[in-house]
């Protein structure tokens, strides 16, 4: 694995990222973040710091050089599916481009 992709885990064509864009993610897109809004409690891409900037002047912004200052992740809570909370995400949907679980692979995937 690259170097520059230290905090990353590959998982066959997708990225899971230590800390992911709040805004991608909510529109189904996998942006590694490189920012941390302390007032808003949410991590942002590059792009995506740029509106919210516009919109949030007065906000504290950190950067990835401050990351000592980032709330710690739970990449086992991250790792857990959405809609059924107590089962780990195991299996990934190419059609879909999305890891599930397998009870949402069961119900919906198939």
């Amino acid at each position: 694995m690259a170097s520059n992709m230290e905090g990353s885990i590959q998982r066959g064509c997708d990225f899971i990222f230590d800390f992911n864009c709040f805004t991608c993610q909510e529109n189904d897109r996998n942006t590694e973040a490189e920012f941390y809004c302390e007032d808003c409690s949410k991590f942002y891409c590059s792009k995506c710091v740029e509106y919210h900037n516009y919109l949030y002047k007065k906000h504290a912004v950190l950067s990835k050089e401050k990351i000592n200052k980032w709330p710690e992740t739970n990449v086992a809570e991250q790792e857990k599916c959405q809609e059924h909370r107590k089962e780990q995400l195991t299996i990934f949907c190419e059609d879909h481009s999305q890891l599930m679980c397998h009870v949402c692979h069961v119900h919906n995937h198939q």
